[in-house]
């Protein structure tokens, strides 16, 4: 029988993370747990440890039978692997990672695949395609951070969401050498497994991120800025969410399934607020919507996520990139001539009509600009 640790129960995880390393640094096999259920695990670099997981694959009593994939310590790494050559490549390895999901990219010509002992490689390139993930359970990254080898997992399709049960059944396989149990997962189910190719994605085999996710993470973002996210920020998504819809042919909140996500966000919001009453009607009355608006807060991960980032002013920009100023490439004012846009806060509902009017103009000439 494996030896079972219970996560719970110790005094020092990190003598757990060293234990497991050396296990796997020796061929070992290993059972944990991920952000969506329990897999097993063992080196890229050990042939017969990885024999031992095509075993287990296809063991009918181990509901092993999830692709074998290859877990990154970051990001960046995909490119070593795999060859991501789309914009849907890019965003989903930007935006879907860290988490429970799987992206099957064609394997790099000359990858690091193809340097992985010559029994290995059937195991990892299926059809030619090689699944990475970039898990965000803490153990698993501290597992992999001080791993020197790339580590392969293959995934249990318990569907209970109880880990417990999960780490019980791993047990009675008697293949492996050690469990690390940690009870039932963050997730209830398994990873999303999704195929990126030339015409965009696909959910190869369901999983615990929804289609609606997927297709939003796939999707180009339009990102609006001001300062509190209740006035102009707001009112320039209503806007162009109206004009793309108009241009496209479908409704507004058909948007995303065509590709398109628009959002809004205030350098100093709070969050949760409503937009203001004027926004709202003058909107309103040019087809837009602001009933469901709840301010939110430009976070650094939302900024970088986004395509397109759309400041109502210089100040917004300047302050946008001090805090990432890693999008300096994907963020621009509105107005193209690089005046501002006046912050209409407190006016009367004339000015929130010029406003609206002055925000449409500038969104017009944007999205022709970019050929939407």
């Amino acid at each position: 029988m494996p030896e079972r640790i219970d996560l719970l129960q110790v005094d020092d995880p990190r003598d757990v993370v060293h234990r497991t390393v050396a296990c796997l640094a020796q061929g070992g096999v290993v059972g944990l747990p991920t952000e969506a259920g329990y897999g097993v695990v063992a080196s890229a670099v050990h042939p017969q440890a990885v024999e031992r997981l095509r075993t287990l694959r296809h063991d009918p009593r181990s509901l092993l039978v999830r692709r074998p994939t290859l877990f990154l310590r970051g990001p960046a790494e995909a490119h070593d692997w795999a060859t991501i050559e789309t914009v849907v490549g890019h965003r989903l390895t930007k935006r879907a990672w860290p988490g429970p999901v799987s992206l099957l990219f064609p394997a790099a010509t000359n990858g690091l695949a193809r340097r992985l002992p010559a029994e290995v490689q059937p195991f990892v390139l299926l059809d030619g395609k090689i699944a990475l993930r970039f898990p965000s359970h803490r153990m698993i990254r501290e597992i992999l951070r001080f791993l020197p080898v790339p580590l392969i997992e293959i995934e249990s399709l318990n569907h209970s969401g109880e880990g417990a049960s999960q780490a019980s059944e791993l047990e009675q396989l008697g293949e492996l050498d050690m469990i690390l149990d940690l009870g039932p997962t963050q997730l209830e189910g398994h990873s999303t497994i999704i195929e990126v190719g030339p015409d965009g994605c696909a959910i190869v085999q369901p999983g615990v991120m929804p289609e609606s996710v997927v297709v939003q993470l796939a999707g180009t973002i339009f990102l609006f800025i001001c300062t509190g996210n209740t006035c102009r920020s707001p009112m320039a998504e209503a806007l162009c969410k109206a004009l793309l819809a108009k241009r496209i042919g479908c409704r507004a909140d058909e948007l995303v399934g065509r590709g398109y996500v628009v959002l809004s966000a205030g350098v100093s919001a709070a969050e949760g607020m409503p937009a203001a009453s004027h926004a709202v009607e003058v909107v309103r009355s040019r087809g837009g919507s602001l009933d469901d608006h709840a301010s939110r807060r430009a976070s650094p991960d939302l900024v970088r996520h986004a395509d397109h980032i759309i400041a109502m002013t210089a100040d917004h920009l300047d302050v946008l990139l001090d805090r990432v100023p890693d999008v300096a490439d994907r963020a621009r004012l509105l107005d193209a001539g690089g005046d501002d846009i006046d912050d209409p806060v407190g006016s009367d509902l004339a000015t929130y009509q010029r406003t609206a009017r002055l925000i449409e103009n500038h969104l017009t000439q944007l999205l022709d600009e970019l050929g939407v």
